[in-house]
């Protein structure tokens, strides 16, 4: 009868992972002058003690004296300083824009939702964190560009507080999204199935489905915010420690697997190529043993996280993805199979290392 061989793996080193917390812009001339001044004064001096023999007009006409320069610069300047300066023009206020039709209304509101619709249909689709932040930031980028067209909009008179809420709530939402994608780039939201949940609270969200409701009970043609989806309250779901469906059978091979980080369940995967060959479920300070591993060289990796898609076997929150950096080799022989045991957390005298893998490199 074939004998186990057993093999331990167990970490000797934590890589540190991100474990996020529960999810604002200036010649002077010189004085030149002066002395251009005195020479032009002593020049009309001398024509005048030479021509005024001549004629007394020329003199008065053309010359004068020192005392006669000064009185006339005091005289200036005592008449610049009493003047009274005028009052400057009256600022033009442009017209103000004529509203448009309810008609042509209408069609504004469908713009703003043509703007942002397709980020958030992106967003509903979003099975990794990278492609969770895309979508977000799709949908910034349309809420701005929709904000900055709608406030050339100038509504019916009828409109005109309700789509002030509107204006208000698009400036609001670009941030709001901004924020949202930053945690996904930060693995704190990893899908759409707790990215839409969690969009769906956002204050500028929030904001523009009253603004929406508003303008309806203005006008049932003033439709806005198709795209939005209602608030809804984040899944909070959990595996069963055990094998999941799927995968390659067909050997002796065992694998335990202990899950003693206590709070954060795991699903560890193990592959060869390509292929999946065994998916294990493990609640947090669980342990559980699989058999049936077929013989090969294989890869060992592990996700943690919360809340569960059991269907799309992911966490959708709060996701951090290991590689163990060794393989684990299965063989069987007549007389022995092999056995692996995989701790999931540091312990003295662990001879397993792992490395933090991205989220897109860890295998579907």
């Amino acid at each position: 009868m074939a004998q186990g061989v057993w093999k331990t793996l167990s970490l000797n080193a934590m890589t540190p992972r991100y474990r996020p917390s529960t999810v604002s812009d200036d010649f002077d001339g010189g004085p030149g002058g002066d002395v251009r001044q005195g020479k032009t004064g002593r020049m009309a001096a001398v024509a005048c003690a030479t021509a005024g023999a001549v004629t007394a007009l020329t003199v008065l006409s053309g010359c004068s004296s020192a005392t006669d320069v000064k009185k006339a610069g005091a005289s200036a300047s005592s008449s610049e300083s009493s003047a009274v300066p005028s009052a400057p023009p009256e600022p033009t206020v442009p017209p103000k824009p004529a509203a448009v039709s309810p008609a042509e209304f209408a069609q504004a509101l469908a713009n703003v939702d043509a703007a942002i619709a397709p980020g958030f249909t992106q967003l509903k689709a979003a099975d990794t964190p990278k492609e969770l932040s895309a979508a977000l930031d799709a949908a910034a980028e349309g809420a701005r560009s929709a904000a900055d067209a709608f406030e050339q909009v100038a509504p019916p008179e009828t409109a005109i507080s309700a789509a002030s809420s509107l204006r208000n709530a698009l400036v609001e939402l670009p941030g709001d999204l901004d924020g949202l994608s930053t945690a996904a780039s930060k693995n704190k939201v990893c899908t759409a199935a707790s990215g839409v949940p969690e969009a769906s609270k956002l204050g500028g969200l929030s904001a523009l489905r009253d603004a929406a409701a508003a303008l309806a009970a203005v006008d049932p043609t003033y439709k806005v915010g198709t795209f939005a989806p209602a608030a809804q309250d984040e899944p909070s779901r959990q595996g069963s420690t055990g094998q999941l469906s799927g995968g390659q059978r067909g050997g002796l091979g065992e694998l335990t697997v202990k899950n003693e980080s206590g709070a954060e369940d795991a699903l560890v995967k193990l592959t060869n190529g390509d292929k999946t060959v065994r998916e294990v479920y493990v609640r947090g300070g669980d342990e559980t043993t699989v058999k049936g591993i077929p013989d090969g060289t294989l890869t060992a990796y592990y996700a943690t996280g919360t809340d569960w898609d059991g269907d799309a076997k992911k966490f959708t929150r709060s996701c951090a993805f290991q590689k163990f950096d060794d393989t684990l080799s299965y063989e069987t022989t007549r007389t022995q199979y092999t056995t692996y045991s995989l701790t999931l957390y540091t312990i003295a005298g662990g001879n397993a290392t792992i490395s933090d893998i991205p989220p897109d490199q860890f295998p579907s």
